[in-house]
């Protein structure tokens, strides 16, 4: 993702007026030419990249096929490609997240040791406490 060489382009002279304006159509985006001007624009690029995912990027071009699509057939401005998923897809998925979620809650040896182990911090050292030691933590292994 870097480039093959060094840029040393600013904000303020990479960037037009139309173009800051669309980036300050972004919430929570404020770029002003006279405050942030000299800021690298490769700062600028990496920063946009924390918060643009393939769903924003998917949301980003159904939205300008939508409008080419209405220009090159001269449909209504209301038109608008929308889309949408099958109910059962829905559906399956929040099941499986379901199953993935409860195999998480899932207890293994290790957990069962690490337990163990939290439990038995200050126990075990005096002659009444070893004799009720392992039936305790027997008793957890079979709870578990």
């Amino acid at each position: 993702m870097l480039p093959k060489s060094v840029s040393k382009l600013q904000i303020g002279d990479a960037l037009s007026a139309e173009d800051i304006f669309a980036l300050n159509q972004v919430p929570n985006v404020e770029i002003d030419r006279k405050e942030h001007g000299a800021y690298a624009l490769t700062d600028l690029i990496l920063e946009i990249s924390h918060f643009l995912d393939e769903d924003v990027i998917n949301r980003i071009e159904t939205q300008m096929l939508s409008n080419r699509i209405r220009f090159d057939w001269s449909l209504p401005k209301s038109f608008q490609i929308i889309e949408t998923r099958n109910k059962e897809i829905g559906l399956v998925l929040k099941e499986l997240e379901e199953v993935a979620w409860r195999m998480a809650g899932m207890f293994d040896d290790r957990d069962l040791d690490s337990l163990k182990a939290m439990l038995s911090v200050q126990r075990n050292k005096d002659y009444f406490d070893r004799q009720f030691y392992d039936t305790d933590m027997q008793s957890m292994e079979q709870f578990m």
